[in-house]
């Protein structure tokens, strides 16, 4: 069998191996076997070389080093990956036991690295590296782009279930019943597949954050039973549906999240903190299309987030799930799965980039929020693609749709209001005056005067040294805090957000910045004191 050293060859398995988050890999590609024509031309080129020999077998190189068979770089494969060029050379090693070929990318030629599948001293490859270099110094290069890395997966799954039949009125019916959760959880598994077909590449990525003030395991595996029945990233027959779970403990987690371009991961936080590169991400986004400027690599894919605290972002959506939810069945997890088979068409893609766009260059667009312009679309289209315009599954469903959106909008509201009450609570200490004392004479008194079961909710401070010398602070513990906003209804889901916004007004000085109470350091919130 000849090795043909082309991208015909080469390109379909090292591509889909980028795709699958192989991007910093020595990754093994195709054996096979070098014709006679081929190998007596590179013996011809090893024996012409002032440094190397080949006796028939084995190369021997003029530092003494000898390896059987040789070497040579069969080409370099440029591939465009979702906005980011990986370049990788092939190597191509040839060994009386045959021929095999790896991918090794560019940066780690210039340190070291192993190859998968042969155990070589670190000596017996740089013999081989600089066979290959000798004989194949300058490899052609070719390029192949791969834009959406899932569409692929996504036309191979729809094909299979697109063709079954759909009820319509239990469609209906199954939406309207579980209008609560189940019409955001279809909006973020579409919104992710969508942007599998071109039309949808434009749309800015946004984020979801499911959260759920009780965990309940119910709860939790009805969600991903969900998401799993939605899902058609997942590409190979024998493989489960069920979507990724990253549990985002610290910014390094997030590597494994953005190596799954294009598909429907779940990434679980109990904080927003481990997220701040990817919120990062979004803002410099954000703030070059409002500047006009060069946009960054968009991110790999959609975030969808299953967190203990809500992000109060305006690029994210905060969904508040409720704390019992009933399973699903059989039935009612294939009838999702054929609905959004016969939603993801490029056509349908289209369309809802269509209904999104038009609003979004509207005069009107100052007016209007572009996330709720996009999850309106993509939610509509999915109706559409799946009921009639007209009868009682039609009325069922476009009742769910409009009850879920109206909890939604309900529940951002309170939300408001609650965030409202707590900065104005913490704005106005004559209202728990009674509750702040004098500065504790040791960190264990601190701890006790400032225990859940006491009255003092904080404590006075002011600074001898440094550039708050001189000025007067209340200071409270994160607990003691928390328990004062609980007053006026907020809970540790709003938590964060309430601290970013008290930071954002100048009435939070610090967060979580030492005080220093005898020979310990105290941790608080310091909020300016209004006495004085």
């Amino acid at each position: 069998m000849k090795i043909h050293l082309t991208r015909t060859i080469f390109a379909p398995s090292l591509t889909k191996s980028l795709a699958a988050g192989q991007t910093d890999a020595v990754i093994a590609l195709s054996p096979g076997e070098l014709n006679d024509r081929s190998a007596r031309r590179f013996h011809k080129i090893l024996n012409a070389d002032e440094y190397l020999t080949w006796d028939g077998e084995n190369t021997i190189i003029s530092n003494g080093c000898t390896v059987p068979g040789f070497a040579f770089w069969a080409g370099v494969q440029a591939t465009q990956l979702a906005g980011f060029t990986h370049r990788h050379r092939i190597l191509a090693l040839v060994r009386p036991d045959g021929c095999c070929a790896y991918a090794i990318p560019v940066p780690k030629l210039e340190g070291t690295f192993n190859l998968p599948d042969i155990e070589l001293t670190a000596g017996e490859l740089d013999s081989y590296l600089r066979i290959a270099n000798s004989i194949t110094p300058a490899p052609a290069e070719y390029t192949v782009q791969c834009p959406r890395p899932a569409k692929a997966a996504v036309k191979s799954n729809r094909t299979e279930w697109r063709s079954n039949e759909l009820n319509p009125e239990a469609l209906g019916q199954l939406l309207q019943q579980h209008a609560d959760w189940l019409f955001p959880v279809i909006t973020a598994a579409l919104d992710v597949q969508l942007r599998s077909f071109a039309p949808c590449a434009e749309v800015p990525i946004f984020a979801y954050n499911f959260t759920i003030k009780k965990p309940n395991l119910q709860a939790e595996q009805a969600i991903t039973r969900a998401f799993t029945a939605l899902n058609l990233t997942t590409e190979g027959a024998a493989c489960n549906s069920a979507p990724p779970q990253i549990t985002v403990l610290d910014s390094g987690d997030l590597a494994d999240w953005s190596d799954c371009r294009d598909r429907l991961v779940l990434l679980r936080t109990s904080t927003g903190a481990p997220l701040k590169p990817l919120f990062d991400a979004l803002d410099e986004c954000e703030r070059q299309t409002r500047f006009g400027g060069v946009l960054p690599q968009r991110l790999s894919t959609v975030p969808i987030v299953r967190s203990r605290t809500i992000f109060d972002r305006s690029d994210t959506v905060d969904i508040e799930l409720p704390s019992t939810i009933d399973s699903l069945t059989n039935y009612d997890l294939d009838l999702l799965r054929i609905a959004a088979a016969r939603t993801l068409t490029k056509a349908n893609a289209a369309e809802a980039y269509r209904r999104w766009y038009g609003p979004m260059t509207s005069l009107a667009r100052y007016q209007l929020d572009p996330f709720e312009v996009w999850r309106d679309a993509v939610m509509r289209i999915f109706l559409e693609a799946n009921l009639p315009s007209h009868g009682m599954a039609h009325t069922a469903a476009y009742d769910g749709l409009e009850t879920a959106q109206e909890a939604q909008l309900r529940t951002e509201a309170e939300r408001e209001e609650t965030l409202r009450k707590a900065l104005e609570l913490l704005g106005e200490q004559s209202r728990f005056k009674d509750e702040i004392i004098k500065k504790p004479a040791t960190a264990e008194e601190a701890t006790w005067l400032l225990d859940d079961e006491q009255s003092a909710v904080a404590f006075r401070h002011t600074p001898s040294r440094g550039l708050e010398a001189g000025k007067h602070f209340v200071i409270f513990p994160n607990a003691s805090l928390l328990r004062l906003l609980t007053r006026v209804g907020l809970d540790d889901t709003m938590y964060d957000a309430l601290k970013k916004r008290a930071a954002a007004t100048g009435l939070l000085a610090r967060q979580s910045w030492p005080v220093k109470i005898g020979d310990t350091n105290f941790s608080g919130f310091w909020i300016g004191d209004e006495k004085f």
